[in-house]
């Protein structure tokens, strides 16, 4: 299938082979108000709408740990996961990068999986879904603060 590129480069063509998944989907013919519960149906409607994210709040969970190239923003992920997906469903992620679409996923109650290969990612990634225990973090952000006060207790 070959496609026209738009008016400014209407002289550009790009060739595209749809993957076979992608023929059957060409071939049938939709209709949303016949089923409007259907997942393609669903996806159209999500495709439709606006994607447009830039003024949300992103600061929230583990996603600000790192900064990463070509980033989500996690209500992008997360709209395509609750309207696709219940909790319990899984998401898989091939190319997870930070892991906005595994924590957005985590957080709507489904089961993740995700992969990349780029070490950096798998780093970032493993951090910001690494349950931490809140009990042993107390102890631990206890026992800095007693050792902080011992230091200044002797630098006195």
């Amino acid at each position: 299938m070959i496609l026209p590129m738009n008016e400014s480069t209407s002289n550009v063509l790009i060739r595209w082979e749809p993957s076979v998944y992608q023929l059957e989907l060409l071939e049938q013919e939709f209709d949303i108000q016949a089923a409007p519960d259907t997942y393609r149906n669903q996806l159209i409607r999500l495709l439709s709408g606006n994607l447009d994210y830039h003024e949300y709040d992103t600061s929230y969970a583990s996603h600000d740990f790192h900064a990463f190239p070509a980033k989500f923003p996690p209500p992008l992920p997360e709209t395509f996961i609750r309207g696709l997906t219940a909790p319990g469903d899984t998401v898989l992620d091939p190319m997870m990068g930070s892991g906005t679409a595994i924590v957005e996923a985590f957080l709507g109650g489904r089961m993740c999986i995700g992969t990349d290969i780029d070490p950096l990612a798998l780093l970032i990634t493993t951090v910001k879904t690494t349950p931490l225990d809140v009990d042993s973090l107390r102890e631990h952000l206890y026992r800095i603060i007693d050792d902080a006060n011992r230091c200044l207790e002797e630098h006195e």
